[in-house]
């Protein structure tokens, strides 16, 4: 197994838009997100469906109920959660994508600069 740290994304403003999110949700969902979420640290890129999928570009998804969270690898040992939101439709949308894709370069960005502690 590939055990990896599960970090959640920071915003500049100091925001964490997944955790804002996930803790927001009713119980029954929040806590299936959080037994996802524990189970990828767990697993790290053996995560399969129905739990979990590979999207395109270095973003995957967590699969909990009607949530989405979206994610990367990055680092060797550390998955970056860096989306959250509720899915509507078969297709993940376009915009989600491009948000998380958004995320996760801003993080890496300030990653290598040294802004961020992890």
């Amino acid at each position: 197994m590939s055990r990896k740290r599960v970090v959640y994304y920071i915003d500049e403003k100091g925001r964490n838009p997944v955790w804002e999110f996930v803790t927001s949700l009713p119980s029954d969902e929040r806590d299936k997100c959080f037994e996802y979420i524990a189970y990828l640290e767990e697993m790290g890129e053996e995560v399969k469906r129905p739990v979990g999928d590979y999207l395109g570009g270095k973003i995957y998804e967590l699969r909990p109920k009607q949530t989405r969270v979206l994610y990367f690898f990055t680092l060797k040992d550390y998955t970056v959660l860096v989306h959250a939101f509720r899915k509507k439709s078969n297709a993940v949308p376009e915009r989600d994508l491009k948000l998380a894709t958004k995320r996760m370069n801003d993080f890496l960005v300030r990653y290598q600069k040294g802004q961020l502690k992890i």
